[in-house]
């Protein structure tokens, strides 16, 4: 192994490469090129001031807006501040830095449909009065504060990543799976291609939703980047996968759902929508995490998940002819190079691949 994960390795020495899949990984990603106002929100504008929407509508889609836009910052932040300093490899290194910039393409996504539809300002600080958002940003910096700790002492030159204690390894791994396979890959992803999709389907916000749908592209190639990389972790340091650790990330996945449950709650206060309810949402995020989980070799800890929304997979499935709304021809994959399919029938799998 000439460049293991945490070093000692030349973090500018870029080839040969021991961790080609990630390069072309990140290669692959920058064909997937895409801008905000490349999307239509005029409709999306006609929705949001429209004196017939049901109130329960504007409430849902501001809500989600209002939680994404702040996950997307704290996101991107954590990645800039943690693993692109933690992992040696350049090419691993050079993933990261395209995921932090798609984060903040992500933020001026979002902006971009606030700022059209004249939401007022205030939407960015919802996370801070609505405790079920709150929770999960607190949670979120809660488990990399062990990791931002192994940062600074680097920094410092008081401890290199390989000299790290077992237990800071530990915390590493469990910050992988946090946020890679819970934050992205269901609270993400059961946001981006839920309850706005939905809100879709019934005629309203279908600007809001297509920029959802790009977003989760993106997001799909970053959980699968972090499928990747948490394998090659935990074959290269076994001893951090312990009884103790598998149950911290069970309890971190149970304690994450809890909390989907109270947000989703929150953003159907009023009652559910045609076609979309709380308890609906909350089974398909236990699917996802079962499913994520299970891609790593991890138990899957919710017998009672089951997929509620098959259309889901329609928005990922779209490719390169019309949008999924046919609000216009977008040629969102400029390289075409890759193919992305999202297996709603498997629980075994976490049911997205690329391929070249």
């Amino acid at each position: 192994m000439r460049k293991p994960l945490l070093g000692p390795c030349d973090s500018y020495q870029l080839e040969p490469f021991e961790y080609e899949w990630a390069w072309t990984m990140a290669f692959a990603q920058e064909q997937n090129n895409w801008s905000p106002n490349e999307i239509q929100v005029g409709p999306d504008v006609a929705d949001y001031k429209d004196p017939t929407l049901d109130p329960k509508h504007r409430h849902l889609f501001v809500s989600v807006m209002a939680q994404l836009t702040t996950f997307d910052i704290e996101r991107g932040d954590d990645a800039a501040e943690t693993f692109l300093s933690v992992f040696q490899p350049a090419e691993i290194r050079h993933f990261f830095k395209r995921l932090i910039w798609e984060e903040a393409l992500h933020t001026r996504s979002y902006r971009y449909v606030i700022e059209n539809l004249g939401i007022p300002l205030s939407i960015y600080d919802t996370w801070k009065e609505v405790p079920a958002m709150k929770a999960r940003v607190e949670m979120a910096k809660d488990v990399s504060k062990l990791v931002e700790i192994m940062v600074v002492e680097h920094l410092c030159n008081k401890v290199r990543f390989y000299d790290q204690p077992l237990y800071r390894k530990q915390a590493l791994l469990r910050s992988l799976v946090f946020w890679f396979l819970i934050f992205e890959g269901v609270w993400f992803w059961v946001s981006l291609l839920g309850p706005v999709q939905q809100l879709a389907r019934l005629g309203r916000f279908k600007g809001g939703a297509e920029q959802f749908t790009y977003i989760a592209r993106d997001e799909s190639q970053h959980i699968g980047f972090g499928v990747a990389l948490i394998r090659e972790y935990m074959a290269q340091y076994p001893e951090a996968v312990t009884q103790e650790l598998v149950a911290q990330i069970e309890a971190d996945a149970r304690r994450a759902i809890d909390l989907e449950r109270e947000y989703i709650a929150y953003c159907l206060k009023d009652g559910p929508i045609l076609g979309y309810s709380v308890e609906e949402h909350v089974a398909t995020a236990k699917f996802f995490a079962n499913m994520r989980l299970g891609s790593v070799g991890l138990p899957q800890p919710f017998d009672d998940a089951y997929h509620a929304f098959p259309w889901m997979a329609e928005q990922i499935e779209i490719r390169k002819e019309k949008n999924f709304f046919e609000t216009r021809v977008t040629e969102y994959q400029s390289g075409g190079a890759l193919i992305f399919e999202e297996s709603v029938d498997r629980d075994d799998d976490w049911g997205i691949y690329w391929r070249a």
